[in-house]
């Protein structure tokens, strides 16, 4: 069941902005948030073709703001099944915990972590209320290897990742709920840019197709097996799309163990 509507971070461009279109084209509300004036711009081209979009310029960084200007927004709607994309991401400046700046590394996190789930919070109430939700969050290879290159940008997927595991358990019992976190691969997207340009090597590049049509799927899905886990565009995830809960530790962040 497609949700009424999808709220779609670091929609002004990459994964964001092509999730939001593919919304907009199939006539599915989008509200496009990023933290400049780009929101606008993929808010735009979806009406010109026909859609229904609107956009918000805010700053994840300052969580306490985005909730309120989120929440004052989803007060206004009718909206009762939500999707939420929370696509945003910052790499924010490089280095490890030797030569990096604590105060930068605050301002990565806030963006990526508690900025994207400020807007989740607002939305919950009517989540909650409808007994629906499809909720992605987004990591990645920073989250599944170390990534001294960009330290304080891997804990932050890290944390997503733990974050996707913690609110699988809380919403539970509670609805028609599925959540996941995605794995997009390595995309041509000006953040990959700036990863090349520090020096990282980049040995498989996936086309962000493949990634918007993971998130396509995962929305409308009347049901995910895999709800809660950490999943990469490459794995066999269409086997356990509508099917019943898995019960073993696939694609969860733990430990091996014996």
């Amino acid at each position: 069941m497609m949700p009424d509507a999808v709220v779609v971070t670091g929609a002004g461009r990459g994964l964001g902005r092509a999730v939001a279109l593919r919304l907009g084209a199939a006539q599915i509300p989008v509200m496009c948030i990023a933290r400049t004036n780009t929101s606008e711009s993929t808010r735009n081209a979806i009406v010109a073709a026909g859609g229904l979009a609107e956009s918000c310029a805010m700053d994840l960084a300052d969580p306490a703001r985005a909730e309120g200007l989120m929440a004052a927004w989803i007060g206004e709607r009718s909206y009762k099944r939500i999707g939420v994309v929370l696509a945003a991401a910052t790499l924010g400046r490089g280095g490890g915990l030797t030569e990096g700046d604590l105060a930068d590394w605050s301002i990565t996190f806030n963006a990526n972590v508690l900025g994207n789930l400020a807007i989740l919070r607002a939305l919950l109430p009517r989540m909650l209320a409808a007994r629906f939700g499809r909720i992605v969050t987004i990591a990645g290879g920073g989250a599944a290897y170390a990534y001294p290159l960009f330290s304080a940008y891997a804990i932050s997927k890290a944390a997503m990742v733990r974050a996707t595991e913690n609110l699988d358990l809380e919403l539970k019992g509670r609805g028609d709920f599925s959540t996941v976190c995605l794995a997009p691969g390595a995309m041509e997207t000006s953040m990959l840019q700036q990863v090349r340009a520090a020096g990282s090597e980049v040995r498989t590049v996936v086309p962000m197709d493949e990634a918007v049509t993971f998130i396509w799927e995962f929305l409308q899905a009347s049901s995910c097996a895999f709800s809660g886990r950490f999943v990469h565009v490459r794995d066999d995830w269409r086997s356990w799309l509508t099917s019943t809960p898995l019960e073993d530790n696939r694609w969860l962040l733990r430990r091996v163990e014996k």
